[in-house]
């Protein structure tokens, strides 16, 4: 076990000593509140120090908005760090029981179906090999995956099991507390680190602040996350769609 640091100063001032990992993550907070773009702080520092980062970015149409999102926000060229990414895309054909390697760095998958959630993974993993500060597996808006009829049920399970005991890597995962709230509350509770977002009007600001932290102290205090209206606004916007575009469709999975 060791703590992990981001060095970005308005996140790190939460956890002075650091985050333990490996460990799980999880930021909760209304949904289209930005918290995807904190995450990315994270994947930024995370490529920075070697580490091998695993991309899940559901609330993202294609890679490129996460790849724009990081250069804009943290001035981080992925391509400056190939081999040592991977994103997997949701795939919501219903027929889609496989995980279809896509590109060196990139696989599609029917992410709602449990089994081919673990697959993807463990292909991201082949296909990083590993590092000193092992893989961190970011996902996005993973609340999407908990509409399905069929497979909601079976995936809470599965990610509550891996936020509990799950130590081969490290996870953070965002979600959206404005629906679901009895299943998102047992993500809140398996999470090592549990940190929450709140939006204020009509500055537009975005804080955060630290629940829980295993293992490490933090501050009992927010902290005002570095991103601007247009940021914010964009972010909201892409989630509002992806809601609109993805649960209709996973509802019927």
């Amino acid at each position: 076990m060791e703590n992990f640091h981001s060095n970005f100063e308005w996140l790190d001032r939460l956890t002075p000593e650091g985050i333990p990992i490996p460990s799980s993550t999880v930021i909760s907070g209304p949904g289209g509140s930005g918290k995807p773009l904190i995450g990315l702080a994270v994947v930024a520092s995370w490529l920075r120090q070697g580490g091998k980062v695993v991309l899940v970015p559901l609330q993202y149409p294609d890679r490129t908005f996460t790849e724009n999102d990081l250069a804009r926000l943290y001035h981080l060229q992925l391509s400056d760090h190939a081999g040592s990414f991977f994103f997997i895309k949701l795939d919501l054909d219903p027929e889609a029981g496989v995980v279809e390697q896509s590109g060196p760095d990139e696989a599609r998958a029917n992410l709602v179906n449990p089994e081919t959630w673990t697959q993807a993974l463990d292909l991201a993993d082949r296909a990083l090999g590993p590092s000193d500060l092992g893989t961190l597996v970011y996902d996005s808006a993973i609340n999407l995956l908990l509409f399905s009829p069929t497979y909601g049920e079976r995936m809470l399970s599965l990610l509550e099991t891996i936020l509990r005991e799950d130590k081969s890597r490290t996870y953070l995962f965002t979600v959206s507390s404005s629906a679901l709230k009895e299943k998102i509350e047992i993500l809140e509770q398996a999470a090592d680190h549990l940190m929450f977002t709140r939006m204020t009007r009509p500055e537009k600001k975005l804080h955060l602040r630290v629940v829980r932290l295993r293992g490490a102290p933090y501050l009992d205090e927010s902290t005002v996350a570095p991103f601007g209206r247009e940021a914010l606004d964009a972010i909201k916007q892409m989630a509002d769609e992806s809601r609109l575009r993805h649960i209709p469709a996973i509802r019927k999975i």
